[in-house]
């Protein structure tokens, strides 16, 4: 059987500018070294809880929450990150699972980030004693 010409088989395949190469590239986590974004890509591209910029995303979403000047307009009662209580899952998770999987020293930079977000949600928030078991970051209102 005939093989196909190098050429037409490179025609076949659809091609991307370098520019939406780069469009497509998933989001990096600020403040980070080339070590951590090199073992978070890895995490993310052979973990099957992780996709490709979900901790980076993760983390900004956990910086916007501990950053919101109260958790709900009354100042109890923590609400998802769309303003609905109980809607959205944490991103706290996904942090965690990045925090429980990565390498030693790419985990612990991740946790240097990660830290000073977990102190300031901890401050605007208190303890719920009524939450069901779980992380400390759903136990709280």
């Amino acid at each position: 059987m005939p093989r196909k010409p190098p050429a037409r088989v490179r025609a076949s395949q659809t091609r991307l500018h370098p520019r939406l190469l780069l469009l497509r590239r998933p989001p990096q986590i600020p403040c980070g070294s080339s070590a951590l974004h090199a073992a978070v890509r890895l995490l993310e591209l052979h973990d099957r809880d992780l996709g490709p910029g979900d901790v980076a995303r993760a983390l900004d979403r956990w910086r916007r929450i501990a950053n919101r000047p109260t958790p709900s307009p009354l100042g109890y009662g923590f609400a998802g990150e769309c303003g609905i209580w109980g809607c959205c899952p944490p991103s706290r998770d996904a942090l965690e699972i990045a925090l429980r999987r990565l390498p030693l020293r790419p985990a612990r930079e991740l946790r240097r980030l990660v830290a000073p977000l977990d102190e300031r949600f901890l401050k605007r928030t208190c303890a719920d004693p009524t939450a069901p078991p779980g992380p400390w970051w759903t136990r709280r209102c």
